[in-house]
């Protein structure tokens, strides 16, 4: 009997009413803790020369992550959403070291992305427990309902690379903690505002947050994005699809890597 993965209607109403649904347990703890053993072991001697950040579009280096964003467990409820034809443009990983001050501004995912629609969902998957003492992001309810205008302030202690933050003041009566168990998965709006703070506890922090998008979306600014199809089929086009999965950081990984990333280190690798 094939199992059906969907997310229930009032998730979705949640989802399109919040920008956000959280949480939903899609993988086992099991799993998330081999996932979070195998980022542990890296960066390894190829990747500490490889040119590209190679915590972003991870999945072109580790086929287990390439695995994890076409599992149904995820693609099932994102399809709930988005519909049944989707493409991953991006995906990274989040790794925050022990009692670490680094931190992440509040921003939107999309904000440095020229795609139409904007219909992008972010589904951030939990290696480790995300709790408010290491670092949980935070989000602002009801903020997905507009594109705000960002600054950019880059500082040591910022994870993004432009240190992108949003001009505006972000009300606290709006604020949400995402606290997630090993194996749960939030989901929020490419334009929902979300932050998160330090790590102050013994242990690594790590989530991995994965960009769908329906592939009737275009890129229509800046450098070209590469995706991967992972459910459904592609009638439309608007994107090169990447080749692979290769074999975890070999030659052929690291330079399809290297293609994708390519066009954005002009911005900082913002724009991906």
């Amino acid at each position: 009997m094939t199992t059906i993965h969907a997310l229930r209607g009032d998730a979705v109403e949640a989802y399109r009413h919040n920008g956000f649904a959280f949480p939903i347990d899609a993988f086992t703890a099991h799993e998330a803790a081999g996932w979070a053993a195998e980022i542990s072991a890296l960066p390894n001697a190829a990747l500490k020369a490889h040119r590209a950040p190679w915590v972003q579009k991870a999945y072109l280096l580790l086929p287990s992550l390439d695995a994890l964003m076409r599992d149904p467990r995820l693609t099932g409820p994102v399809a709930s959403i988005l519909g049944d034809d989707l493409l991953v443009l991006s995906a990274d990983l989040f790794i925050k070291s022990p009692r670490t001050q680094k931190r992440i501004t509040w921003h939107q995912d999309v904000n440095y992305w020229g795609l139409e629609p904007m219909q992008v969902l972010t589904a951030w998957v939990a290696f480790t427990s995300a709790t408010r003492e290491n670092g949980c992001m935070h989000y602002s309810r009801g903020g997905h309902r507009a594109r705000l205008r960002h600054v950019e302030h880059k500082t040591d202690d910022n994870m993004l690379t432009r240190g992108q933050e949003i001009a505006v003041e972000i009300d606290e009566a709006t604020v949400v903690d995402v606290c997630l168990r090993p194996g749960q998965v939030s989901f929020h709006d490419g334009l929902t505002p979300h932050a998160s703070g330090a790590n102050n506890t013994d242990d690594t922090r790590i989530g991995f947050a994965v960009r769908y998008a329906p592939t009737r979306t275009k890129q229509t600014s800046g450098p070209p994005i590469t995706a991967r199809l992972v459910r459904g089929s592609d009638a439309h086009g608007h994107f090169e699809l990447e080749g692979g999965p290769y074999p975890a950081l070999s030659s052929e990984a690291l330079a399809a890597h290297m293609r994708a990333l390519a066009p954005h280190a002009a911005h900082a690798y913002s724009t991906i």
